[in-house]
């Protein structure tokens, strides 16, 4: 059963009153049973406020009685949302209902009056009047809510059997959503946990893989800002430690900005940057840099011609991770918190380090791993040290908060990445028409980074004209890419 919570400025915070309802979802030979008020033209999903003692399924039975008449029988109740709006959340219960009777309706006065009737339409009729529900944001918010409320509900009924499919290959699965008018959606189903039944809800982290590459890039191009770096110098200038090579031994002129789009011509060692335990020795980054361990076991050097060709790198971001340390004199975790996490006021984002899984455990909130046969990772969550390549870990609706932050800076309207920085890393490749800086570019105003590692998937992207922004997280590995497993079907836009 999948939750769906509708952000208010609230959120989860400041609520400080709830209500809780039913809402029957019935459908016969394609004709779905709607309330329709005669007196202002509003349609609604027959349902209502829980009584005192009442569950769900008795006050989903009562209201359809009461509205429309009929006796029903509850099949399935396939959703929760949560709505939040001033001081009140507002949780529904939704049910797939059949219809086994007549009964006796039991209009109030105000609904009399209103001139409330049952009427049958087709579903698809249904889901076009409720589709336009921003169209009624400056007439009235309530019923801009509550057909948004119904919209959504009616969508998940269509995508009952789709999107099953997707949502029960992965053991837990989040999922945020900003639609072009700025609304914000959260959905998440199954468990963060499962020897432990651990529910996900929307403060579960999860594994984001290489959409730590994003965060890596708007670090360096925010550390441009601050005049310590040139992306366009080459890196050897600002490392001291050890020196990206070419392959006869030389210094490469591989400039951070090829590091950044991939084509400095860096090639990782075969089936590395991966399998790495918590109960296992540390490894350096500088030992995987020189390729001495089986985690990375080629030394990490400029190969081709920076520039000539595409060689997607985790090693790569290494380099970078070092010459953010070098250049700062701090780890690397340390400047991304200071220079995006903490201005941005991300509580549940952090790159792990050695010392974060520790700590966070105690929340019980980090995804357990789960590998292609849904087996637990060893230590349920595998070490990580190329922290800039694929070290990050978030929730959808934080790494939502960084992408609404990174299309302001595009607009010009951002207080932590000035408009010229977020526009180079939009910018193509030469020679690379689908590659920016740490991201990669569909069309003329669409971003996408996506992670995929032995404990989960997760795919972003983002629209920095409309404003249109889709992450799913999840804690597993399916063993195809995110075509494959359903990601890319169900990130929205």
């Amino acid at each position: 059963m999948n939750t769906i919570e509708i952000l208010g400025a609230n959120r989860f915070e400041t609520y400080t009153k709830t209500r809780d309802g039913s809402r029957a979802i019935i459908v016969n030979d394609g004709k779905i049973l709607l309330t329709h008020e005669l007196q202002s033209g509003w349609w609604l999903i027959p349902g209502g406020g829980l009584e005192e003692g009442e569950n769900p399924e008795a006050c989903v039975i009562r209201e359809v009685e009461e509205e429309t008449g009929l006796i029903v029988r509850p099949l399935r109740q396939f959703l929760v949302m949560n709505e939040y709006y001033e001081e009140y959340r507002y949780t529904g219960y939704f049910f797939i209902c059949e219809v086994t009777g007549k009964g006796q309706m039991k209009l109030t006065d105000a609904e009399k009056r209103r001139g409330v009737q049952p009427e049958w339409i087709s579903l698809s009729e249904a889901i076009d009047i409720f589709s336009k529900h921003e169209a009624y944001a400056e007439e009235s918010e309530e019923k801009r809510g509550s057909y948004q409320r119904e919209y959504l509900a009616l969508r998940e009924y269509i995508n009952l059997g789709s999107e099953r499919q997707i949502y029960e290959r992965f053991p837990g699965i989040s999922c945020a959503y900003r639609d072009a008018a700025g609304r914000e959606i959260l959905k998440f189903s199954g468990v963060a946990d499962k020897e432990n039944d651990i529910r996900v809800d929307g403060n579960t982290v999860f594994p984001a893989c290489s959409i730590s590459k994003f965060i890596t890039a708007l670090t360096v191009m925010k550390l441009q800002e601050q005049n310590l770096v040139n992306i366009d110098e080459p890196v050897n200038l600002y490392l001291s430690q050890w020196k990206l090579l070419t392959s006869d031994g030389k210094e490469s002129n591989a400039t951070i900005r090829s590091i950044l789009s991939h084509t400095a011509g860096i090639i990782d060692g075969e089936d590395s940057f991966y399998g790495l335990r918590r109960s296992d020795s540390v490894i350096s980054l500088l030992d995987i840099l020189e390729g001495k361990t089986s985690y990375n076991n080629r030394r990490a050097m400029s190969e081709m011609r920076p520039g000539s060709e595409f060689e997607y790198s985790d090693a790569g971001y290494c380099v970078l991770q070092l010459m953010i340390q070098e250049i700062t004199r701090c780890s690397f975790e340390e400047v991304v918190r200071k220079n995006v996490f903490e201005p941005l006021h991300l509580e549940n984002t952090f790159f792990a380090s050695l010392q974060n899984p520790e700590l966070r455990e105690r929340d019980r909130n980090m995804a357990t791993g789960y590998d292609d046969e849904d087996i637990v990772i060893p230590g349920k969550y595998p070490l990580i040290p190329d922290l800039a390549a694929s070290g990050l870990w978030s929730t959808p609706w934080e790494l939502m908060k960084i992408a609404k932050e990174f299309i302001e800076a595009v607009n010009g309207r951002s207080s932590i990445l000035c408009r010229e920085s977020a526009q180079e890393m939009t910018r193509s490749t030469h020679n690379f028409s689908w590659v920016g800086l740490g991201v990669f570019l569909r069309g003329d105003d669409t971003l996408v980074t996506q992670g995929w590692g032995e404990n989960g998937q997760c795919m972003m992207k983002m629209n920095f004209v409309t404003g249109e922004i889709s992450v799913v997280m999840t804690n597993k590995n399916p063993g195809v890419d995110q075509t494959e497993s359903g990601l890319e079907q169900i990130m929205g836009f």
